[in-house]
This record gives C-alpha cells, sequence and structure tokens, in this order.
C-alpha cells in the first residue's frame, strides 16, 4: 500500500507550507518523492548606470543536506523548479521520503537569507555594451539586434564624414575637370573634336563615384566599377580611374570602419542588489528522485 499519510511527515513540518510534483499517471511501482527547499522569488533589474531594467521570476529548490541552515548555497546544490507541475496535494500512488524532524517554519526562515547570498553571488544577466558609444543593450536584445542599433546610432556622424570626403572628391573632380575639358575664364567649354567624348567619360566617373557615397550613406558597401587601365589610355581616363578607385577605398575605409565601431561589443554582466530581490513564498517541495 502506498504510503502517502502525513505520519510520514515531522509533526513539527504540519505548519510549513508544502507542494508536491505532479508525476505520471500512474506513477511508477517505485516513484519516491523526496523534500527540497523551495523558494520562488522575483528579481528586479534597475541599473543605473546601464539603464537596463528586466524582471526574472524563478523558481529554485535546494535538497535538505543537513539540519545546519546556514549551509553556502553553491550552483550544483541548486535545480530550476517549474511550480506550475506542482499540487497542493500529495498525489496517488507515490511514496514519500523522510522529511527530518529540524524541518520546521524557523528551519525554513533561516534558510532565506542563504538563499538571497546565493542570488546576489551566483544569479546574473548578460548585457551587450559598445565601448565607443558607452551604450547597453535592452533587455531581450540579441548581439546582432544590439549592433545594428549601434550601427543606426552611428549614422549621423558617419553622414557627416561621407558629406567632407564627397566634398574633397568633388574638388578634385573640379581640378580635373578645368585642365582636360579646357574650362575657359568664363566657364565656357572650348569646342573640340573630341570635347564630347571627354564630357561623356567625366560625367560618368563623376556619377559612379556619386553613386559610392548614396550606397554608404543607405549602409551599402560601396561598388566600383571595373577597372579598365589599358596602353595608350588618353591621359584623363587614367587620371579619372585612379580617382575612382581612391573615392572608393576612402568610401569603404570609411564604413567599414563605422561598421567596426558599432560592432566592437562585449558582454557586460549584472548582478542583483539586495533591494531587486523579492520573495514570493518559501516551502517544502516533494521531488521525484532525478527529476528538476
Amino acid at each position: 500500500m502506498p504510503l502517502t499519510e502525513k505520519g510520514r511527515q515531522s509533526h513539527s513540518a504540519e505548519k510549513v507550507k508544502q507542494l508536491y510534483q505532479v508525476v505520471e499517471n500512474p506513477p511508477g511501482p517505485e516513484t519516491i518523492l523526496n523534500p527540497f527547499f523551495c523558494v520562488e522569488a522575483r528579481v528586479d533589474f534597475n541599473d543605473v548606470r546601464t539603464g537596463f531594467r528586466h524582471t526574472v521570476s524563478l523558481s529554485k529548490a535546494l535538497e535538505i543536506y543537513s539540519d545546519n541552515a546556514d549551509l553556502l548555497w553553491t550552483d550544483d546544490m541548486i535545480r530550476d523548479v517549474d511550480l506550475a507541475k506542482t499540487s497542493a496535494s500529495i498525489p496517488d500512488g507515490v511514496r514519500l521520503g523522510v522529511l527530518p524532524d529540524f524541518v520546521d517554519a524557523d528551519f525554513l526562515t533561516r534558510m532565506e537569507p542563504q538563499f538571497v547570498q546565493y542570488l546576489l553571488r551566483s544569479f546574473e544577466t548578460k548585457i551587450f555594451r559598445n565601448f565607443n558609444l558607452n551604450l547597453y543593450s535592452f533587455s531581450g536584445e540579441s548581439r546582432d539586434e544590439f549592433c545594428k542599433r549601434c550601427l543606426e546610432l552611428f549614422d549621423d556622424p558617419k553622414r557627416q564624414e561621407l558629406d567632407r570626403l564627397h566634398e574633397v572628391f568633388s574638388r578634385k573632380l573640379e581640378q580635373i575637370k578645368y585642365k582636360y575639358l579646357g574650362l575657359t575664364e568664363t566657364g565656357e567649354l572650348e569646342q573640340a573634336k573630341s570635347e564630347s567624348r571627354n564630357k561623356d567619360v567625366f560625367m560618368r566617373c563623376s556619377e559612379r563615384i556619386s553613386e559610392m557615397f548614396y550606397q554608404a550613406e543607405l549602409r551599402m558597401k560601396p561598388t566600383a566599377g571595373p577597372v579598365r587601365y589599358s596602353p595608350g589610355m588618353p591621359d584623363l581616363d587614367a587620371r579619372l580611374l585612379s580617382l575612382e578607385s581612391e573615392a572608393h577605398q576612402a568610401v569603404t575605409h570609411l564604413v567599414d570602419s563605422y561598421d567596426e565601431k558599432a560592432c566592437a561589443v562585449d558582454e557586460y554582466i549584472l548582478h542583483p542588489n539586495l533591494k531587486d530581490i523579492h520573495f514570493v513564498r518559501s516551502c517544502i517541495l516533494w521531488l521525484a528522485t532525478g527529476v528538476a
């Protein structure tokens, strides 16, 4: 006959809140529930330095090793439990282990501070920090999501640098235009047989350079046209190709530098403060051997 009577429990524990793991129906013939000290708590992270705010609900159980309520808790002694899978009634068809006589309401009360100390030492949450922005990730924000947000925050300074860099290459283009397309002091183009062809080459190069900067503003890798150097190439073509290659390298370097800054993140560990920890309840939890 299964032993489900409270007579297996100490008389002093009758005033202690007790929960029982819900087991498979019907339970195995050797299903034994053993007593654990269990705490349900809430950790409210509200870190001023990082701005991180997050609430964690947790339920932890500790096997009752001895009557020393001041026993130091370690990770290998603790197990996570799901109190939604428990009942206030002893399941039918199971046997209860022995609850030590020293377990009473006072024992549970003295165990609670040790649980708090365990959380202060061992419980943590990991977030990400970008050192360039001195910015921390939000609750639940993945590394990729955080890097993307950092990249968005770099948009303004990157755009300003791109604008300044674009002005540099615009001036270089104007210098080439003045030298090779024969601008007069009045700004009129000299009439020459090759003028139309040279103007077309110049405009296409100017458009490709502008497209590089436009792509960079859209967080796209700038594309470069194929290198078309060849023996006997007109000097204008060679100068424009060289400038286009220089612009591509400069824009790519600028974009890569901001990508690196945005992704220069590291893990940051937060531990709760005493004021962050809130008890919900503590009790004796009866668990099947080897089942968390």
